[in-house]
């Protein structure tokens, strides 16, 4: 798949604040992923702008406010947002769960207008598709989650549940660069050692100390995508925006950066992507 994203507005204005990656183009017509940006809004402080996080201290008026905005702009193909209680480990759920929301790191649906979203600010927010099967789903990445192998249960329950490997099209969208994402040598050394025995895959490349010699950087978003091809998904069906949410600051929170600036909390962004109803 040919990387192309596009910003579109949200509200009236002139400020951007969601990215439809897809718009327009040819890969689904029935499929709609997007990622959420920080602009715009109504929340204030350290969660300034756009912030769809309910879980960080933010007013909940505020919270509530911006998702009714979201949900608005993306009218008449969304109806609900499927969230669950993000635990930066390993499990994927079905939407469509009574009562409180499960822990889990990625949800999965094929109801049309149910959106299957996560929270990001730093971690990697990884969107599956299977248009021809019209199911879809939304992976929350963090270190921890992707050595875990958040990325290949979400696969391995697409597919239990019809997808298929030559129709999967997948999104790794914004999330922290490795020239902000220090790292120590323990850090290095605890997740090559648990990736080779996972799923005997050497990921030392993905570690260098291209901006500070004294400082190892991590490529998280450059590890998800190879344990993403790992799986077996041609990398022509992967697209990386390739955007870094420490760099980007107008546009993305960043959790790295608040607690740099002392200014932890921060607000989040939201990931989503949703099967759209019949016409």
């Amino acid at each position: 798949m040919k990387k192309t994203h596009h910003c579109y507005n949200m509200e009236s204005g002139n400020q951007e604040n969601i990215i439809f990656p897809w718009k327009n183009s040819v890969e689904s017509p029935d499929i709609l992923p997007f990622f959420t940006t920080r602009q715009g809004g109504v929340s204030q402080g350290n969660w300034a702008g756009f912030n769809l996080g309910d879980h960080v201290g933010d007013d909940p008026a505020h919270v509530a406010r911006n998702r009714e905005s979201l949900l608005a702009a993306l009218a008449p193909h969304a109806t609900e947002l499927a969230l669950v209680n993000q635990v930066h480990g390993s499990d994927v759920v079905i939407a469509g769960w009574d009562g409180p929301r499960p822990n889990a790191d990625a949800v999965i649906t094929d109801r049309p207008g149910v959106v299957a979203a996560v929270l990001t600010a730093d971690c990697t927010p990884v969107l599956f598709a299977d248009p021809k099967r019209r199911i879809v789903a939304a992976a929350h990445a963090g270190w921890r989650g992707a050595v875990g192998g958040i990325l290949e249960n979400t696969l391995e329950l697409l597919l239990k549940n019809g997808g298929s490997m030559e129709q999967m099209q997948v999104l790794i969208g914004p999330c922290i660069g490795p020239l902000h994402y220090e790292v120590s040598t323990d850090f290095r050394e605890h997740v090559i050692i648990a990736t080779q025995d996972k799923i005997g895959m050497d990921c030392q490349k993905f570690f260098s100390m291209e901006k500070n010699s004294a400082k190892l950087e991590f490529d998280l978003p450059g590890y998800v995508l190879a344990r993403l091809i790992k799986t077996g998904i041609d990398a022509r069906q992967i697209i990386n925006l390739e955007q870094c949410t420490y760099a980007l600051e107008s546009f993305f929170f960043s959790h790295r950066r608040a607690v740099h600036r002392h200014q932890d909390p921060c607000g989040r962004q939201l990931s989503g992507i949703l099967v759209v109803p019949p016409r």
